[in-house]
């Protein structure tokens, strides 16, 4: 039983550090793109369309990281345009509480046996959610040299304040990521 016990522990220890050396995002570049020749970078033109508030929120946190690398937000002339978004997705979701029974008679050593089981049904729910997705794409080949997509869930419930907080940090996470450190 204590030896049980033990193994137990120690296989629920081993999958917390597992599961904490897991990547909060998804990163890919072009390793052959010179990323020291990069000094300027430009969002997006986006036409008409009204930037949203969780959009806003992550061109500002792109901003401040760009600039933290050494690179520096142009109109003209640029060598990024930097693209985001926030891609939909969902999951469904097994919850409330089901109840089985079973009843069960047989022989051990003849192999024959009678059984009844029954169980309620599980409801399954859909779970809405974002993921962000940052690109840069170099200006002069129209190229992706650089991508990253969030594997955290952005809820619709979250609060405003809880929004920010997620999107800054995950936009941190994203650049991390980037081949260049400031120089």
């Amino acid at each position: 039983m204590l030896n049980s016990l033990k193994k137990s522990i120690t296989l629920l220890s081993a999958l917390v550090v597992v599961s904490g050396c897991a990547s909060s995002v998804a990163t890919d570049y072009d390793a052959s793109a010179n990323f020291t020749a990069y000094k300027t970078f430009q969002f997006e033109d986006r036409g008409d369309a009204p930037l949203s508030l969780d959009g806003s929120r992550i061109q500002q946190a792109v901003n401040t990281e760009l600039e933290m690398k050494g690179l520096s937000e142009s109109e003209q002339n640029n060598d990024l345009v930097v693209r985001f978004d926030i891609l939909e997705a969902s999951e469904l979701r097994a919850d409330g509480p089901t109840f089985s029974f079973g009843i069960g008679s047989g022989s051990r050593h003849s192999r024959m046996g009678y059984g009844i089981g029954a169980s309620t049904p599980t409801r399954v729910t859909e779970i809405k959610y974002g993921k962000i997705a940052v690109d840069l794409v170099d200006s002069e080949t129209n190229e992706v040299v650089w991508r990253s997509i969030s594997q955290r869930q952005l809820r619709e419930t979250m609060k405003p304040a809880d929004r920010q907080e997620f999107i800054v940090e995950q936009v941190h996470e994203m650049f991390k990521e980037y081949p260049v450190v400031t120089q």
